[in-house]
């Protein structure tokens, strides 16, 4: 691996560090993150300097398949470079008998870090000369803060991709090759209102100025999906986003999708299964306060056929 590589790895590898507990990644996960893991194995040993047999069982397993994940070289290097590198190596060496944990392997991916997508826009900024501002959704704003790991393929960009950016095919086809992603777009349609009032400054690139979607939003724009990944995504953010917060949004700048009779009995579905209760508690009079009015009859045609939300 080059020097860049390596400092590349480094420094996505830090920013995970804020995974502070093991065993919050590996319960109820599809899919975890290799260096949140990784940093939270070592927050972990860190504050616990006795770890009881089962933990030091999930520091094994999960140090065996980050191995596998990694391969044998970058896991020698994050050994020799942690502090916990010493202990780490001694609990994988213990007996400790049968496996405890043995699907971590399979649900690890390798994270998209707020560093690879900052320098995806940095080279697409290179080449913008007049000020363009792009507003990004889908799965990038929750995969950069760390609430989710789902991999993903595209970059969404909020109701289309500036000509400023198309334009630039040959290095959109070598971000696609050298990072995995390419650029889409969602329409702006399926977030809730005022969204833009919530957005999180990434950074200025060039010519290009990026904001990021805020994370409630994202999660109330897939809670109409019947999606299997999106419902997924929404298990998993809903472990780490506020409710209240959560349903304020919903029933405020959410409401539009309450309103739409196509779409509220999906809503309260996924609502039901990811809370394990009713978004309206039966009997308590609680509605979305236009949700009275009535919907209506059928869906009026779309001009554009943006893609839903990743």
């Amino acid at each position: 691996m080059s020097r860049r590589g390596r400092a590349t790895e480094e420094t996505e590898t830090k920013q995970r560090t804020d995974a502070a507990d093991p065993w919050a990644l590996v319960w109820g996960q599809p899919f975890i993150d290799s260096e949140r893991l990784a940093a939270a194995i070592e927050n972990d040993l860190r504050r616990n300097p006795r770890p009881d047999f089962r933990t030091r069982l999930l520091v094994r397993d999960a140090a065996r398949a980050i191995e596998q994940f990694w391969g044998s070289a970058r896991f020698a290097r994050w050994l020799a470079q942690s502090p916990a590198g010493p202990r780490v190596r001694a609990i994988v060496q213990e007996d400790l008998g049968e496996a405890g944990f043995p699907n971590i392997r399979r649900r690890l991916v390798a994270g998209i870090g707020e560093t690879q997508v900052k320098q995806i826009f940095d080279l697409l900024g290179r080449s913008v000369h007049d000020r363009v501002e792009v507003n990004v959704a889908g799965s990038i704003p929750t995969l950069i803060e760390g609430l989710t790991a789902r991999p993903t393929a595209d970059i969404d960009i909020v109701n289309e991709v500036p000509p400023e950016i198309r334009k630039q095919k040959a290095l959109l086809d070598k971000i696609q090759t050298d990072y995995g992603l390419s650029l889409g777009h969602v329409l702006s349609h399926y977030l809730p209102s005022r969204w833009e009032a919530r957005r999180h400054f990434l950074g200025d690139f060039g010519g290009l100025r990026v904001y990021l979607v805020d994370p409630y939003d994202i999660f109330v724009s897939k809670v109409s999906s019947k999606q299997e990944k999106h419902k997924d995504d929404l298990r998993v953010l809903a472990q780490k986003l506020d409710k209240e917060i959560v349903k304020q949004r919903l029933l405020g700048d959410g409401q539009r999708f309450l309103q739409d009779p196509f779409l509220r009995p999906q809503i309260e579905e996924n609502w039901r299964f990811i809370y394990q209760e009713p978004l309206f508690p039966e009997g308590s009079g609680e509605v979305a306060e236009n949700a009275k009015r009535p919907g209506p009859t059928k869906r009026e045609p779309r001009k554009s056929k943006g893609k839903r939300k990743k």
